[in-house]
Order: structure tokens, then C-alpha cells, then sequence
């Protein structure tokens, strides 16, 4: 009698345990998160296009039910014009029956999650296709970018997170970080400690420092114009994007996306 009721104890326990971990994985939701994703397309990146196209790839595999993504162009006017290719909020997977009610039957959630999946992947498709003509359409004189006002196209990136609330806020800056805008030109720039602190003095005493609380940053194809260059301009980033209240690692900051696990 006892090696039965001992078998029955461990059965119970056992099934006890296999239905909250199905419970478990039932309730739990993966984080949503919105991707912003800044293009730098002036004339000085001509020759990043390639790793630009990579990079997005990379940073629309991991998009799922339920989260955003948008791409905006940085330019000279990114603030007061700023150009949005690609704005998409994706739906969040919620499994109904053929009339529309919500439904809990497995059979039936396993065919819309199935559905569910394969219009997302033809959707983040188009996006690429978008994405592949923002970076190597021809452009004629009128539209060729001359100059890059990256800390106003931060402003828009502000805006959509604030718009798009999700678990998760993440920007990519598809850029080598050159600001050469009204206010500054880092081509000519002497970018010391105490310029740095002057700049970011100046943006502060103007309230132009943008609300980037807690939103992880990646910088991609940044080192265009050699490494005294590149490290002066990381140097400046790094500090900057602190201000913002942002999250930019030095590991996060090169000139390809090695990982980006999101």
C-alpha cells in the first residue's frame, strides 16, 4: 500500500509542477519594445550604405507582436522637417476564433499564432525593401544632404518614444557621428574636455538636451573619418547621451552592429 501511495504523492507533485510552469509560460510576456532607428545619409557616408543595410537586418530580426519601429532620416532640418520612412506599430497577437471573439482553444491558437507570424515576417519584408531604397536610391543635387544636425534628430527620437510607450525604448544612430549643423561643425572642432563641457553647458542653459531616460543606444558605422576623429567624437557621444539620461556603452559605439540581442 505504501509504494502506491508514495507513487501517487510524486505523480500529484509532479503534475502539480508541470501545470504551473505551463501557467508560468502562459502568463509570462516577452518585453514590447519601440526601435528608433536615425540614418545618417550625408554625402560622408556614401560608402556605409552597406553596412547601414546589415545593420538593419540585424535590428528588424527580433521585432515582434506588439512592438514599434521607425526610421527618420538626420538631416540638415531634422527637427522642423523631419523625414520618417518607415513609422509601423505592430498589432499584439491575440488568438480569436472566425468570429472574432478571443479564444483560449490550443488548436485554434496555434493556427492564428502561425498566421499571426507569417504576416509579421512579410511585413519587417517591406520594411526592408523600404529600407534598402532609403540607403542606395540615387539622389540629384536638390536632394543630396550636405550637412547633419544629429542632436536635433534626437528630439524626434524623444517624441516617438514618448509616443510609443513599450517595455523597452531602443535607439540605433546609423551614423559617423559627425554633427555639422548651424551650431556646430566637428570636422573643425577641437573636441577637448572643456569643449565637450562647453557644448554641453550651452545645450543645457538652452533646454536642448533631449529626455532620453533609459533607452539603450547603439552607434553603428561610426568610425568613418579615422580614429583621432572617431575617438574624439565617441568621447563627445558618450558624455552627451548621459546627459540625456540615456544608455550608450563603449561596446555599443563601432563601426558594425555585432550584437544586438533585443
Amino acid at each position: 500500500m505504501r509504494p502506491l501511495l508514495s507513487f501517487l504523492t510524486v505523480l500529484l507533485i509532479s503534475i502539480n509542477f508541470i501545470s504551473c510552469d505551463k501557467l508560468k509560460t502562459e502568463d509570462e510576456k516577452s518585453p514590447q519594445k519601440t526601435i528608433v532607428v536615425l540614418c545618417d545619409l550625408s554625402e560622408s557616408t556614401s560608402n556605409l550604405r552597406d553596412a547601414y543595410l546589415d545593420s538593419f537586418k540585424k535590428v528588424t530580426s527580433p521585432i515582434g507582436h506588439g512592438d514599434v519601429i521607425v526610421a527618420a532620416k538626420i538631416t540638415e532640418a531634422s527637427i522642423t522637417e523631419p523625414e520618417i520612412p518607415v513609422k509601423e506599430a505592430f498589432p499584439e497577437f491575440v488568438p480569436q476564433d472566425k468570429m472574432g471573439n478571443p479564444t483560449d482553444n490550443p488548436v485554434l491558437v496555434k493556427k492564428a499564432k502561425k498566421e499571426a507570424d507569417e504576416r509579421l515576417g512579410r511585413e519587417k519584408e517591406e520594411i526592408a525593401k523600404i529600407a534598402n531604397h532609403i540607403f542606395f536610391a540615387k539622389r540629384d543635387d536638390r536632394q543630396r544632404i550636405l550637412h547633419t544636425d544629429i542632436m536635433s534628430s534626437l528630439h524626434v527620437a524623444e517624441k516617438v518614444f514618448k509616443n510609443y510607450r513599450r517595455d523597452r525604448s531602443i535607439l540605433v544612430m546609423l551614423s559617423d557621428m559627425i554633427e555639422d549643423s548651424s551650431e556646430y561643425n566637428f570636422e573643425k572642432e577641437n573636441l577637448t574636455d572643456r569643449r565637450i563641457e562647453e557644448i554641453l553647458a550651452k545645450e543645457k542653459a538652452r533646454n536642448r538636451i533631449p529626455d532620453l531616460r533609459d533607452v539603450k543606444v547603439y552607434v553603428v558605422a561610426a568610425g568613418a573619418g579615422g580614429s583621432k576623429r572617431f575617438f574624439a567624437a565617441q568621447n563627445f557621444w558618450l558624455r552627451y547621451f548621459k546627459e540625456c539620461g540615456a544608455n550608450l556603452s563603449k561596446e555599443n559605439y563601432g563601426s558594425a552592429l555585432l550584437d544586438f540581442n533585443e
